[in-house]
């Protein structure tokens, strides 16, 4: 057998492998290909590819390198390869780069120089990364609003992923960047002036669609399905929105089977983009409702029509959209500091509550008293997105007060930021790394059972805890927080106000937080999670008065 049929041979079961998700295998014998024939661009391809698929971005990154370097005219895949390497790995200065060298190559479409253009990390190693990144970032936005040649999609074919969620983690306020990435919008898709503005009559009924991707086993479902079920169907017709691709699940199962015992209609919109704007422009809403605006890239392009005589959304993702098809902004009383109007772009309603009505969680099993009381079992079980450089001093000066601290974070899907995270922590805290844990991901009742054991819960800084808040009350393990003037880090400060309870642990320096952590992890804390856990009982689960308000602030709108 001549080198040529044997390297055939090695790719067909390379390729067999790979099909059957056996990636490790499907490695093997790409690498043997390249051995017999190594500028081969399917291999080089199809090998990187594999890699990626377990995870091994460095082997990953050569190959792809080596691709690029052969200067072949169909290396196209590599170079887009490499950026979703380069992306996931929060990598700016190589997806800069690479992106520089890919635009003058003419090897990027219009969706990846849009896309490269526009990437905006979802973690940072330092304050000062944050600034360089976020000025060039602003940058980009404002030269691309000035450009005359801007590159084009069609809102039927590729939807670009908003930078906007990415954004809301850096610890700035995102007012004016959201503004300005509305009309950056609106010059990549010239589709969107083209569609015409919707006339609406009058309902006997007040109609209110409640539209997400994420009505299914997700936060966003546990936030609002309450709302959804509650509200009064002789005052209210309530129909729920799903996108096409809201992923199958327990919740998602729950709101499809309550239609009839909750009097509501569930809508699945269609795949393409013009067919979605029909199916709910068709229902005449007096109010459209996101619950959770750039979370989903599926539905995010639709905020930017008037699809109802009025929209709003609310602290799905806590913060404004600089979007002035978005009339109002529904937050809390609770939550919202004196010049609260002036950090948004919508009218902001206030709510006498946290605006959502909140399902007490449901186990199989209980927790025994001894395994919520131990001490010094600090946990922060929150994304790692939102783990702000700023944080990491916290961390430090807890592990130094408290010599007998175990601090714990959950593991990312892909574990690409618990790497980061970790090898941040490493270089502050080398000597107490070994007591900083990071652990697998939960089912449900896990998370709420790993609240229950811990001594103290930790919110991060700039964006903090709403749905883990509401879990961990089960057991009534305390969070400490500290708040500043924006929404997406009050909401356990307003949780608190909500549940009535005496001397919070609401602080406003590092310090007092870190002391405030210690304490509670130190002490014999069993009275106190009683204490919380009965006031979660009796104001922030399933409080009706939470329906009146939010009825009377929907008509309010309307009427």
């Amino acid at each position: 057998m001549d080198k040529l049929d044997e390297a055939k041979k090695n790719f067909e079961k390379g390729i067999n492998f790979f099909q059957k998700k056996d990636f490790k295998n499907a490695q093997i014998y790409f690498e043997k290909t390249l051995e017999l024939a190594p500028n081969s661009s399917p291999t080089l391809e199809n090998l990187s590819k594999s890699y990626l698929e377990t995870k091994d971005y460095d082997k990953a990154e050569k190959v792809l390198e080596y691709f690029i370097s052969l200067e072949k005219n169909d290396d196209q895949i590599a170079y887009k390869l490499l950026y979703e390497i380069y992306s996931t790995l929060n990598k700016y200065d190589k997806v800069k780069k690479l992106t520089d060298t890919a635009i003058n190559k003419n090897k990027f479409n219009n969706e990846f120089q849009l896309k490269s253009r526009l990437f905006y990390p979802n973690f940072f190693n330092s304050l000062v990364d944050i600034d360089d990144v976020r000025k060039n970032f602003i940058d980009e936005v404002d030269k691309l609003i000035e450009y005359k040649k801007i590159p084009s999609l069609d809102l039927s074919e590729k939807l670009l992923k908003p930078p906007n969620f990415e954004l809301s983690y850096d610890g700035y306020d995102n007012l004016e960047i959201n503004k300005k990435l509305i009309s950056l919008y609106h010059k990549i898709y010239p589709g969107l002036k083209n569609i015409e503005e919707f006339s609406f009559s009058k309902n006997e009924k007040i109609k209110i669609g409640f539209i997400s991707e994420f009505f299914s086993d997700h936060t966003i479902a546990k936030l609002f399905k309450g709302v959804i079920f509650k509200l009064n169907k002789e005052l209210f017709e309530v129909i729920v929105f799903h996108s096409n691709k809201t992923l199958p699940g327990k919740i998602f199962n729950e709101i499809n089977e309550s239609v009839v015992s909750y009097n509501f209609e569930n809508i699945i919109l269609p795949k393409d983009f013009y067919e979605k704007v029909k199916t709910i422009s068709n229902k005449n809403l007096d109010i459209l409702f996101y619950p959770d605006i750039h979370m989903s890239t599926n539905l995010y392009y639709l905020t930017l029509l008037k699809l109802a005589k009025f929209q709003m959304t609310s602290w799905g993702h806590p913060e404004t959209t600089g979007n002035d098809k978005i009339d109002f902004f529904l937050s809390s009383k609770l939550m919202e500091t004196d010049d609260y109007q002036k950090k948004f772009s919508e009218k902001v309603l206030l709510s006498n509550y946290l605006p959502m009505y909140f399902y007490k969680p449901k186990i199989s099993f209980a927790l025994k008293k001894e395994d919520i009381i131990g001490k010094n079992i600090y946990s922060c079980p929150q994304s790692l997105f939102k783990m702000h450089p700023s944080f990491d001093e916290a961390i430090k000066k807890i592990l130094n007060k408290d010599k007998k601290a175990q601090i714990f974070f959950i593991k990312d899907r892909k574990e690409n930021l618990s790497k980061m995270f970790f090898e941040r922590l490493k270089k502050i805290i080398p000597e107490n790394i070994e007591r900083v844990n990071f652990i697998d991901r939960f089912t449900p009742e896990e998370f709420i059972h790993h609240c229950g054991r811990a001594s103290v819960l930790l919110d991060p800084f700039w964006f903090g805890a709403g749905n883990t808040f509401h879990e961990s009350m089960f057991y009534g393990t305390p969070t400490v927080t500290m708040p500043t003037k924006y929404l997406k880090s009050r909401i356990v400060t307003g949780a608190y106000k909500q549940m009535q309870i005496d001397n919070p642990p609401i602080l406003n320096n590092v310090d007092d937080y870190v002391d405030k952590c210690v304490e509670l992890a130190n002490q014999e804390n069993l009275d106190l999670k009683m204490y919380y856990k009965e006031q979660a009982e009796k104001n922030l689960y399933e409080n009706q008065n939470i329906i009146k308000d939010l009825e009377n602030i929907f008509k309010s709108i309307v009427n």
